[in-house]
Parts: C-alpha cells; sequence; structure tokens
C-alpha cells in the first residue's frame, strides 16, 4: 500500500469495526444455526467476505482488503466463542481477497472480477464447510443444500459489497482516496521539468 493516508485508513477502519460488529453477531447467531440449520449459517457466511470487498470497491487499493479484512476479525476476537482465531480468518480472508487483484497488479477494478473472486471465494468457503461440517453424513438433498448455501454466499455479499460502495462513492466518501484517480490526476498535470 503506497501513499497511503492517515484519511484512508480511518476510512478502513471505520468499515473495519463495522464488519467487527457483523462477525460477531454471526458468530453468536451462527453458533446456534450451524448444528441445527447449517444451510442458514452458510448463507450468510459471506458476511466475512463484506468487509474487504467494501474497502476494495470502494478505494481500488491494494491492500485495503487485508487490511479491513484483519481489522475486522481483529474487532470481534474478545466477543467470539473462537477468540484470537477471529483475527486469524480474518487475515485468512484478506489474503484470499487481496489474490485476485494482485494477479492483475490492481490496476482493474471492473465487476466482473470482483464477481468472479467472490465465486472463487465461494468454491473455497463450500469445500472447506463440507469437510467442517462433516457434510458427507448428510442426505443428498442435505449435501446439494449446504454446499449451494456456502457456494453462492460470498458472491452474493460482493455483490452487495459493490452495491453499499456505489452509494458510498456517491456520497463523497471515497473522493481523494481512490489510486487510479490519483494516476489520473497525476497524468493530467503538465509535466513542469522540461
Amino acid at each position: 500500500m503506497r501513499n497511503i493516508s492517515t484519511r484512508l485508513l480511518i476510512a478502513c477502519a471505520a468499515i473495519g469495526v463495522a464488519g467487527g460488529v457483523l462477525f460477531t453477531a454471526h458468530a453468536w447467531v451462527g453458533g446456534l444455526t450451524v448444528n441445527t440449520i447449517p444451510f442458514l449459517y452458510g448463507v450468510t457466511m459471506g458476511i466475512y467476505f463484506l468487509p474487504g470487498a467494501l474497502a476494495q470497491a470502494l478505494f481500488h487499493r491494494g491492500g485495503v482488503a487485508l487490511l479491513t479484512a484483519a481489522l475486522s476479525g481483529l474487532v470481534a476476537s474478545p466477543f467470539q466463542p473462537i477468540g484470537f482465531m477471529a483475527f486469524v480468518i480474518g487475515l485468512v480472508i484478506g489474503v484470499a481477497q487481496e489474490l485476485p487483484f494482485l494477479v492483475t497488479r490492481y490496476r482493474i477494478w471492473k465487476p466482473w472480477l470482483f464477481i468472479v473472486a467472490g465465486l472463487l471465494h465461494g468454491l473455497i468457503t463450500m469445500g472447506a464447510a463440507f469437510g467442517i461440517l462433516g457434510g458427507h453424513d448428510y442426505t443428498l438433498a442435505g449435501q446439494i443444500l449446504v454446499v449451494a448455501a456456502f457456494f453462492i454466499s460470498p458472491p452474493v455479499f460482493t455483490v452487495l459489497a459493490l452495491w453499499l460502495a456505489r452509494a458510498l462513492d456517491r456520497a463523497g466518501v471515497a473522493r481523494g482516496l481512490r489510486s487510479d484517480e490519483q494516476d489520473r490526476r497525476r497524468s493530467s498535470k503538465p509535466d513542469l521539468t522540461t
């Protein structure tokens, strides 16, 4: 993250704190539903991808998903049944969210890349959840329901993040914080060195 400003850090921290509150609520509600209605837990699992995707869609900068997701996990850690593991999970999710954009060297911020990333995250979440929840013990209908719920959740919450980012951008939250805006401003200034 080059050219990071205090304002960008504060914006990421605000999203991270809000994400931490959501993570905590999800952990307690999810703890009640994971063993009784696992597909409901799966449908809401994508909430962990919301803060990082929101920061990426809003600021178009490398590293903001990692920072925001890690902060969300850190804020949630004291209030979660899994404690500090919430921070570790936030870090892992942040890294996973950075990878598709890192591959493009943080030059592509199109909605389709967010959707592709969300689908990849859905595959990872689905596989992990199937193993952790013992999906092989469910009936075929149960397996299909759980797999579908965990697969579709990250892309759905990524689309929600894109929608929220558009709304926040219209409100002026990202003004002056996007890396592509700074690049555009630099290229439009006349070169006075010659």
